[in-house]
């Protein structure tokens, strides 16, 4: 049955069918101007942002796009809702990925949920973002990494923990 009806169409035309579809499924459905979603700004702010160089960017001048969706995650953790507060994080790494403010939100998330490993790894990468810079968010990493430390039992970590704590207490800036 199936097999005749491949041999009544035209091979040319069926080619230009297939064509057709696969370019009405690739092409996006026009918009008004006005209904522009806040996840599409969200998306294309991020953009350009990647290329630029990562050593040289404070936490203020993060996209504003990755900073809306960071206050979207604390809301969303606030709320209980942790799956779209991780979900938001994401994004907005994804967008700022050498921000260390945002991995820090991340490790604290990680923290909350009780995947300390996890947790511990970003607030490391969190450190090395920050490469020294940013002296409050050092202490609030490392103040993350001696409780999730202590919390897997991890005693010698822990002491190392709670010295560069006070190692950075004692600096003065």
């Amino acid at each position: 049955m199936g097999a005749g009806w491949g041999r009544a169409v035209a091979p040319g035309a069926l080619a230009v069918v297939l064509a057709l579809l696969l370019a009405a499924c690739a092409t996006p459905a026009p918009r008004d101007a006005g209904t522009q979603s806040a996840d599409d700004e969200t998306e294309r702010a991020g953009e350009g942002d990647r290329a630029r160089e990562p050593d040289t960017r404070e936490r203020e001048s993060i996209p504003g796009a990755a900073l809306n969706l960071a206050r979207q995650a604390e809301s969303a953790r606030q709320a209980g809702d942790t799956a779209r507060a991780e979900q938001r994080l994401e994004r907005a790494l994804r967008i700022a990925p050498r921000d260390a403010g945002l991995w820090h939100q991340m490790a604290a998330l990680r923290l909350e949920q009780e995947h300390y490993e996890q947790a511990e790894r970003l607030a490391g990468r969190s450190l090395q973002m920050s490469a020294g810079r940013d002296r409050d968010l050092a202490l609030k990493n490392w103040r993350l990494i001696l409780r999730a430390r202590e919390a897997q039992g991890d005693a010698a970590g822990a002491a190392e923990a709670r010295e560069e704590i006070r190692r950075l207490e004692s600096d003065v800036v």
